[in-house]
């Protein structure tokens, strides 16, 4: 089969590799599409946490299962599936504190174990979640990163009335966004660096819009002070980002850490959060809300396949990754068309 690896930091190559067998309890998967997030970019660097080289990367996929291990799991045969890329050990501490992706000792396909920039992968049935016939398999390798967006609002309890601020307008932050809507909320702002993004931001929704410098939203909020977030998501990981949440969000308002950069240090003044009483809670993982995605998805109430821009084969991995990484062309995500 063929498969994209992750060799050494800016090092990938397209090989052939042997079909993988599924182990005890796992499904093998065909892969019909996966996409590229800001995780896979940081890990093809070198500037992430928790990985192994070399590796198939991949964890925003779709496909259909063609074998499985086990007779007690025979009926996925030929189901449409996505999974959670999460693999906790379920005995540590986290794992007891129901914090799978805190887990001492996780695997992660697409990071640890080979994931979905492949022609096929192998995955605990457990982690699987079937596809109804009204979600296209193009969609459906959006249900992980929608699954990271509503665990973000859930946790930071996003309710129906606030005003929210999306800092980094790729591909999570415009899901964060869509989500702050599905849920009642209004998204009175949005940041992002690439003028396109910025547009998709507003066509979208956001009431106002910045280029991410710093102070720019905050001269928008002392300019019209009726967009001051009750919630504020930064999904760009920067620390400056960091620092205009905590100045923009109002008197008790909540802060939602959702990117990180491993690479990324900068002095900061955090004064603001206890001069405002802010809540601030890093949100991080599917947080099991694949199933709840897959119905959102099914209703129509967040939009999906619009944020997957750029589209190519597993033979044209080098432009996709070279589009993703300079944010070229409009590019909010980048997606491999495998197998559909």
């Amino acid at each position: 089969m063929k498969a994209i690896v992750f060799e050494a930091p800016e090092h990938a190559r397209l090989t052939t590799k042997d079909i993988p067998c599924p182990g005890a309890g796992e499904a093998l998967i065909r892969v019909a599409y996966n996409s590229l997030c800001g995780s896979d970019l940081s890990f093809y660097r070198g500037v992430w946490h928790g990985f192994t080289y070399p590796v198939v990367p991949g964890h925003e996929w779709s496909g259909t299962v063609v074998d499985v291990a086990d007779s007690g799991h025979a009926d996925l045969i030929g189901a449409r599936v996505v999974g959670d890329l999460t693999v906790p050990c379920g005995a540590c501490p986290p794992c007891a504190r129901s914090s799978p992706s805190l887990c001492a000792n996780l695997q992660e396909l697409g990071f640890t174990r080979d994931g979905g920039c492949a022609e096929y992968l192998t995955i605990p049935a457990g982690n699987l979640h079937r596809l109804p016939d009204s979600v296209s398999l193009r969609a459906g390798c959006q249900v992980e990163p929608l699954a990271v967006a509503l665990h973000a609002a859930a946790t930071i309890n996003i309710c129906p009335g606030d005003r929210v601020a999306v800092l980094g307008a790729g591909g999570i932050g415009l899901l964060l966004g869509e989500v702050a809507r599905y849920l009642g909320a209004t998204v009175t702002l949005a940041s992002d660096p690439v003028p396109e993004r910025r547009a998709v931001a507003k066509e979208m929704g956001a009431i106002a819009v910045a280029d991410g410098s710093a102070g720019s939203l905050a001269a928008l909020v002392r300019k019209r002070p009726e967009l001051e977030p009750d919630v504020v998501l930064e999904a760009s990981g920067y620390p400056v980002a960091v620092q205009e949440a905590m100045e923009i969000a109002r008197p008790t308002g909540r802060v939602g850490l959702v990117g990180y950069r491993i690479e990324e240090t900068s002095p900061m003044t955090p004064c603001h959060a206890v001069l405002k009483g802010l809540t601030l809670r890093g949100l991080m993982g599917p947080g099991g809300r694949f199933a709840e995605a897959i119905d959102v998805i099914a209703l129509g109430a967040v939009r999906v396949e619009p944020l997957l821009s750029h589209e190519f084969g597993l033979d044209d991995f080098d432009s996709a990754l070279d589009v993703a990484l300079r944010r070229a062309d409009a590019n909010t995500r980048s997606v491999f068309n495998i197998g559909d």
